[in-house]
């Protein structure tokens, strides 16, 4: 089974799903860059819903940070997909930045950012290793509870 494969059938016995359309770039960027085998993504979020917009620890709980951790990572790993074709290329990820839009007495944001890295890990194995960095936010734009920064290795075609 190709590495593809491998993840989509992961997310399907995880109960998850990749999303088919991934929250577009909020200004004028693009998605991610591609260059001599590393990857960047543009800020990831848990998409243009309301379900998840505010700060963690005033009127999200910790568990729903969790939660649009756990999607901001799905809408990066469908980022991925569309960067390279699919996952057979992606060597690994390098680095995942976090940051939680935080209520002024919250400081819990990497138990908010583990919801991202446990989707990471789950779905891509070995190649879902990452450093981390979590970051607590007065506010975030459009009033969005998380955002990661991603950096990836992939191999050339």
């Amino acid at each position: 089974m190709d590495f593809t494969a491998q993840v989509l059938t992961t997310l399907e016995a995880l109960g998850l799903e990749l999303p088919g359309n991934p929250p577009a770039p909020g200004g004028d960027y693009v998605p991610f860059r591609l260059h001599n085998g590393m990857g960047f993504l543009a800020a990831q979020t848990s998409g243009p819903g309301e379900e998840f917009r505010g700060r963690v620890g005033e009127g999200l709980t910790l568990e729903e940070g969790q939660r649009a951790a756990e999607q901001a990572a799905l809408n990066a790993l469908a980022r991925i997909h569309q960067a390279l074709g699919g996952f057979d290329r992606l060597v690994g990820l390098l680095h995942v930045a976090g940051h939680v839009s935080s209520a002024a007495d919250f400081y819990d944001q990497p138990e908010v950012l583990d919801g991202a890295s446990w989707v990471f890990n789950q779905v891509l194995g070995e190649r879902g290793a990452h450093s981390r960095t979590a970051y607590a936010a007065s506010h975030l734009p459009k009033r969005l509870s998380i955002e990661l920064e991603i950096t990836f290795a992939y191999r050339e075609v």
